[in-house]
């Protein structure tokens, strides 16, 4: 009971009266701590960026590959950006889209159909084209001829190919060269197989 009359008597001390005398209280008199100088917590503020970084965005790379294109009967270089790192089946790819519809590639086709479909394995410099059916049944003499020529140019301008080889369903078949005569199946060709039906711009 002594500590609620004790209690009240501070708080009474404290208090300012009114009216009559009133007697101060020492500082060290004071219990629990009622003179302690408070203590805030300051107010902390996130700021939510209007717009994100750029600099932490993906970008996307390109490179770009030699593709051989037709122009009339003969073979015209042009390049093309795609995803690097660029592969073999990406240059096969973009062979069978033909040229874009930039000015500069007005009266380029290409002689591969839009259903060519065909897998190539890169082995020791040997590039192995294995086409999902016997395209070349579906082309004419010279656009057989052409279209060798369009693949063979542009797999043996990549790094790391020097040959290459044609094959439907597993099964090695015999393709014509530049020049009008057809290798063995099982022969492999070369860039120089063709280069002379590259028109020298």
């Amino acid at each position: 009971m002594w500590q609620s009359l004790l209690l009240l008597a501070v708080v009474s001390s404290c208090a300012v009266p009114s009216s009559g005398s009133y007697q101060q209280v020492a500082s060290d008199d004071i219990p629990f701590g009622l003179n302690a100088p408070q203590t805030t917590i300051p107010q902390t503020t996130t700021t939510i960026p209007d717009t994100i970084a750029t600099d932490s965005l993906p970008v996307a790379v390109s490179e770009p590959i030699d593709l051989f294109f037709i122009s009339n009967s003969r073979i015209i270089k042009v390049q093309r950006n795609v995803a690097s790192p660029a592969n073999p089946a990406q240059a096969l790819s973009s062979l069978v889209e033909g040229p874009s519809t930039s000015p500069e590639f007005v009266g380029l086709r290409t002689a591969l159909p839009t259903t060519f479909a065909a897998s190539v394995d890169v082995i020791r410099g040997v590039a192995r084209v294995d086409a999902t059916r016997a395209f070349l049944n579906s082309l004419s003499g010279l656009d057989q001829k052409l279209a060798i020529a369009q693949i063979v140019l542009t797999l043996t301008s990549r790094p790391g190919v020097g040959q290459v080889l044609f094959s439907v369903d597993g099964k090695l078949i015999s393709v014509p060269r530049g020049r009008g005569d057809s290798v063995a199946s099982g022969v492999a060709v070369t860039f120089d197989d063709y280069s002379s039906l590259i028109n020298q711009q």
